[in-house]
């Protein structure tokens, strides 16, 4: 066995491995010629505003992650509401397309054509006619057309059946006749 090991009174506190460090902290009692430490008074406001100074600090925390918190959750309700929208306008996209594929069948010639005999009676003409103008046609291009002509009021003269004085029955213009 070894020889013991002459050991300080930091012993019972900190056990064998503190015992063998180096004590730079505390002067020993051999060294200094005091047996006790020197002691100071510590202020009550010191200690009340470390005492403070944690409060804050841990109301500062607590808002800190309440802020955190509440910022996540605002982040979630806005992707769901992105989410909702994204699916709305898929579901437009998908509409919009089926209405472009109705569209082009009911405007193929092929439909319009069933269409026309079935519900119009029409049929097909045998061969196409084709219009074709006339030199003379650009020159009356041009023209105004005639204006119409109003039509002809005619009167009709009644003879009184009555012993009645007779009253004028010639005939009138056009304006008093349709007044």
């Amino acid at each position: 066995m070894s020889a013991p090991v002459a050991v300080n009174h930091r012993r019972n506190v900190f056990g064998a491995l503190a015992a063998a460090l180096p004590d730079l902290a505390l002067p020993r009692p051999a060294e200094s010629g005091d047996e006790r430490p020197s002691l100071r008074v510590v202020e009550k406001a010191r200690r009340e505003r470390r005492r403070h100074i944690g409060t804050v600090a841990c109301v500062v925390l607590f808002a800190a992650l309440f802020a955190v918190a509440g910022s996540q959750a605002y982040l979630v309700q806005q992707q769901r509401h992105i989410d909702r929208t994204n699916i709305k306008i898929s579901r437009a996209e998908d509409d919009a397309e089926l209405l472009r594929i109705e569209l082009a069948q009911l405007q193929s010639p092929q439909r319009i054509t069933q269409d026309a005999a079935a519900k119009l009676g029409m049929i097909p003409a045998p061969t196409p006619v084709y219009l074709e103008p006339r030199a003379s046609d650009d020159q009356h291009a041009a023209e105004e057309p005639p204006a119409p002509t109003p039509p002809k009021a005619t009167v009709k003269a009644t003879t009184p059946t009555t012993a009645a004085p007779a009253k004028s029955t010639t005939p009138t213009t056009a304006a008093t006749a349709r007044r």
